[in-house]
């Protein structure tokens, strides 16, 4: 039996205190608590102006991934701090909508939109 999943990696970069979490590959509960370590960081060190996690390279992710995002969403309104996810991909998309997630969390189809949304710009492609 071959393994196809796709190994999770997480990595946060900071520009103009904007904190980007970029999350890839397969999430699930055996990488919550990475995840929400990458994701509540950012809130505890006091220096983010801003936090978009960057969900562009997520093959796939379970519920409980769902419940740390709502989680980081909620600890960005308790602080004031814009944020916003990126989630271009359906296989993040789409159970997000299914689950009235998309109505509440603020998604962005991808990381250009999402960044504009949490400094008030426009998103600007690049072809």
């Amino acid at each position: 039996m071959t393994d196809n999943h796709t190994q999770p990696r997480f990595a946060t970069t900071t520009d103009a205190g904007i904190v980007t979490v970029r999350c890839a590959g397969d999430l699930d509960l055996a990488t919550t608590s990475r995840l929400r370590d990458a994701l509540l960081s950012p809130f505890g060190d006091g220096g983010a102006a801003a936090v978009v996690a960057d969900l562009t390279e997520t093959t796939f992710c379970d519920s409980t991934v769902f419940s740390v995002l709502v989680e980081s969403y909620r600890e960005a309104l308790a602080r004031g701090i814009p944020y916003a996810i990126a989630a271009a991909r359906t296989t993040v998309a789409r159970p997000l909508a299914i689950l009235g997630l998309d109505r509440v969390l603020p998604l962005h189809p991808g990381l250009a939109e999402a960044r504009a949304a949490v400094t008030g710009s426009r998103a600007t492609r690049v072809s």
